[in-house]
């Protein structure tokens, strides 16, 4: 007789659910847009011939070396790390922003991206970061009491509009963050500038900062802490010169 044969057993991986893959796509598309900015910023502003080319492109490049090498290691986009978070390169944008807003001087020369001079990108960052503020503060997951909101979201819409019309009419960043945006004929505190810049970036931070107080840790909450801080030191500096 023969003997039976033993029963092989094939193991197929287990595929991610749909979801899941749509979340990685996206986050690896978030740092995608983040790293094309950063290596747009390096290049432009050296060809623009700045004066602060040199710091830009040897920061980014710094940063592009590093995270190759990161990448080489095993480590992917999303995983540990604060090189391969998909926030990095937003947060190393700002804080090069913090420093070619040092002067009056550094702003003129500044840094270019996608062909927009340093007031135009402070405004359109400033956008952006206002649209961040109001889907953190007032999206899913955020505040639950539904008047703050409402509230908050009217306020960062009519900050980002106000913003945006100053980016429309050519207005410097220096003269959008001192007053110089709609609505004029309010008080100089309630123009939109003032209200997005001082009032919706400032309030996205105490809110992050206070759900890491209740979770006692800063996992999934430092990289939006240190984006509106640094968002919130540009305003203050470009306002201040």
């Amino acid at each position: 007789m023969s003997q039976a044969q033993p029963e092989v057993t094939i193991e197929v991986p287990a595929r991610k659910p749909l979801g899941a893959r749509a979340a990685r796509a996206g986050l690896l598309l978030v740092r995608l847009a983040g790293d094309a900015l950063l290596i747009d910023m390096a290049y432009e502003t050296w060809r623009s011939g700045s004066s602060e080319w040199a710091t830009v492109a040897l920061v980014v490049a710094a940063f592009v070396a590093l995270t190759i090498w990161v990448l080489s290691q095993g480590g992917r986009i999303g995983g540990r790390g604060w090189l391969t978070d998909p926030s990095a390169p937003y947060i190393l944008l700002f804080g090069l922003l913090v420093v070619v807003t040092s002067s009056r001087e550094s702003l003129e020369q500044g840094v270019v991206v996608a062909g927009q001079r340093t007031d135009a990108v402070i405004l359109g960052a400033l956008i952006a970061l206002v649209a961040l503020a109001v889907l953190r503060f007032s999206g899913p997951g955020g505040v639950r009491t539904w008047w703050l909101r409402l509230a908050f979201a009217a306020a960062g819409g009519y900050a980002a509009w106000s913003l945006a019309s100053a980016l429309s009419a050519r207005t410097g960043a220096v003269a959008a963050l001192q007053g110089q945006c709609a609505w004029r004929a309010l008080p100089i505190w309630l123009r939109g500038g003032q209200v997005g810049a001082f009032g919706v970036v400032p309030l996205a931070f105490a809110r992050e900062f206070v759900v890491a107080m209740e979770r006692l840790t800063l996992a999934g909450l430092l990289r939006w802490m240190l984006i509106f801080a640094l968002g919130f030191w540009v305003a203050l500096r470009v306002a201040g010169l």
